[in-house]
């Protein structure tokens, strides 16, 4: 698992898998009607990461990056599951809207994406 901090003993999540490649057009839409907008879909590979709260715990969400190795940029969004606030026994997918980032690799683009979330996330 991937993480700021190096995962040990005194290491608190969240930690991410590898960047694990998947089949561009199986992305969420949002990023592809991103990666469309700007006429790029084809130069874009696909990934996902696995997001943990804790080594030894289950998946608490999910990373989507469109990763483009030719220039440098990223797609992303976060996609976790929720209670439905209409029926607390159904879960439903939230996930953010798509970001454009500069990134070396598709593990660079997590890290960087994660470091916005938390500089924007909204005050509790």
């Amino acid at each position: 698992m991937c993480a700021g901090a190096m995962l040990d003993d005194a290491a608190t999540g969240p930690f991410w898998t590898p960047p694990l490649p998947v089949d561009r057009d199986k992305l969420t839409p949002s990023i592809l009607r991103e990666l469309d907008r700007r006429g790029e879909r084809q130069a874009f590979k696909g990934y996902v990461l696995q997001i943990y709260d804790a080594p030894d715990g289950k998946p608490s969400g999910v990373f989507e990056i469109a990763f483009c190795a030719k220039t440098g940029m990223a797609c992303a969004v976060y996609e976790s599951e929720a209670p439905d606030k209409r029926d607390a026994k159904r879960r439903v997918v939230v996930m953010t809207e798509p970001h454009w980032l500069a990134a070396a690799t598709p593990r660079d683009a997590a890290g960087t994406f994660f470091q916005l979330l938390v500089d924007t996330a909204p005050e509790a």
